[in-house]
């Protein structure tokens, strides 16, 4: 006879990670809104030792995660997993939202930010996607990607006194809600022509499926299969900011507080690259040539338009936006192959890209032009004078920027050489082609940022030299190391991506 309270029991141990981080959400809520009001403490500024808590909270959910004595099960009838594969994607969102949260503290305080709230939304998002990157069902999957959808809608808009701040709170709400529309569309074709939304179900009803077959029933299930499909690769791709589907993306990051925006640019990708892997290469493998067609297109048109756009921005946000497109349409590369070196590639160029954007954020949130109120840098032409006022951060910036137009021998020419390695192998001859003309063209941009600050003299005088804090000061010189030198010992970023790219494979 079955033990139900074992069997629920052992449910919860598997899902324990996210239970915490939820319930420590709430209670830093009761405490937040207990501390901040008490008259005694002339209501205190709270937001500096909440942050502190948000980043011990996150730290400690890591630790469950990666010393968690349960693995390899689905869990709550079939609607979550909990393997190697999932580990490595939530472990590495982890790290990167406490990073950008660490390298915040110092904005947060100077910009005089009095609302501890939003850690706690950056919390409950946190929790959506750890749920969204377990889902093993497709409507787990929504309910997850919501969650963490709606924290950042309103984190978006979180600067009540700033109408870019809201503007961005209204597009990302308005485009969110459409592409999830689109998503729990192609949720439904599937459901009402397959009957069921778990990934293992439909991955074993699929086996051997002639998505070609024109007689009678199965043309009706075709049909349906089909546009189902196609719609949930495009609100994925929404999601991801992938040209045609990235129009949002820019003005979203621009009008978004920029601690805000540095989460944006990083975090959602990974959860979203999760599951968009479960999704098509378990579940839904067998259309593979109807998803693949669409994912080489995006790819091709992410990178193009990225690099061609990127090169018109004189913002250093809206720089970044196109920038990170371009850098998608390389990850759809990976992923379009639907091979193990694919992904294995995927996984590689995911944790690089993490790495050098922290690295690059922890920089420019870091430095103000010496004007009458030290605002922060919001134009690439603030950056002139860096050189002389900051050779550190100067040369700092500029392998970082080596970095990301692919220059050898540092980590992003790595990162891309595995995702094309794996296009050439998929004999993606002509896209692999377009992508390193492309990437010869971005090398111009990024160039362009060295110019400004080493040889363009100030017109507002130096920039202002902020102390860092020990933490940030820490983050920004061990990803600096890691793009740097990971030439010179590439093999255990290799082994691990290779083994939990295998992992999802066995």
């Amino acid at each position: 006879m079955l033990n139900f309270d074992l069997f629920f029991e052992n449910h919860i141990k598997f899902f324990l990670p996210e239970i915490y981080i939820i319930t420590i959400s709430l209670f830093l809520l009761i405490v937040g809104v207990t501390v901040s009001n008490l008259r005694k403490y002339k209501y205190p500024y709270f937001v500096y030792e909440m942050s502190i808590l948000s980043v011990l909270a996150l730290l400690f959910t890591l630790f469950l995660i990666l010393n968690s004595t349960l693995n390899n099960a689905v869990i709550f009838n079939n609607l979550f997993i909990n393997d190697d594969f999932s580990i490595f994607f939530k472990s590495l969102s982890l790290i990167a939202t406490i990073s950008c949260l660490l390298i915040s503290l110092n904005f947060v305080d100077r910009a005089g930010i009095n609302s501890f709230e939003y850690l706690i939304l950056i919390l409950c998002s946190t929790f959506g996607l750890m749920c969204l990157i377990s889902s093993f069902d497709l409507v787990s999957m929504y309910i997850s990607l919501e969650v963490q959808s709606l924290s950042f809608y309103i984190l978006a808009s979180m600067r009540k006194d700033s109408s870019f701040s809201t503007e961005a709170g209204l597009k990302y709400f308005i485009l969110g809600a459409f592409s999830s529309g689109i998503l729990l569309l192609g949720i439904s074709f599937i459901y009402g022509a397959v009957g069921t939304t778990s990934f293992e179900n439909l991955g074993k009803f699929f086996i051997g499926f002639d998505f070609l077959e024109l007689n009678s029933y199965l043309f009706h299930i075709n049909n349906r299969v089909v546009v189902g499909i196609i719609c949930l690769f495009i609100g994925i791709l929404f999601k991801l900011t992938a040209v045609p589907f990235h129009m949002w993306a820019p003005d979203v990051y621009e009008g978004s507080p920029l601690f805000i925006t540095i989460l944006f640019s990083i975090v959602p990708k990974i959860g979203i690259f999760a599951v968009a892997i479960k999704i098509f290469y378990f579940a839904l493998y067998e259309g593979f040539v109807y998803w693949q067609s669409v994912g080489l297109l995006c790819s091709v048109l992410s990178i193009t338009v990225g690099t061609l756009k990127a090169l018109q921005q004189n913002k250093i946000k809206r720089f970044l936006a196109y920038s990170s497109i371009g850098h998608v349409g390389f990850l759809l590369i990976g992923f379009s192959t639907g091979t193990i070196l694919g992904t294995q590639g995927l996984l590689f160029y995911l944790v690089v890209y993490t790495i050098m954007m922290i690295n690059i954020w922890s920089v420019v949130i870091a430095l103000r032009v010496r004007n009458k109120n030290y605002t922060q840098i919001k134009y690439i032409t603030d950056l002139q004078g860096l050189y002389k006022s900051n050779p550190i951060m100067a040369y700092t910036l500029a392998i970082n920027m080596f970095s990301m137009a692919g220059v050898p021998p540092l980590a992003g020419f790595f990162s891309k050489f595995y995702v094309l390695f794996s296009g050439l192998e998929s004999s993606f001859n002509l896209l692999v082609i377009i992508s390193i003309i492309f990437s010869v063209i971005s090398a111009f941009y990024y160039i362009r940022f060295i110019k400004v600050i080493f040889f363009d003299e100030s017109n507002t005088g130096l920039l202002y030299d902020d102390s860092l804090g020990y933490i940030h000061s820490l983050i920004l010189g061990l990803s600096f190391l890691f793009i740097l030198f990971l030439f010179v010992l590439p093999n255990p970023l290799v082994l691990i991506t290779q083994y939990f790219g295998l992992s999802f494979f066995m």
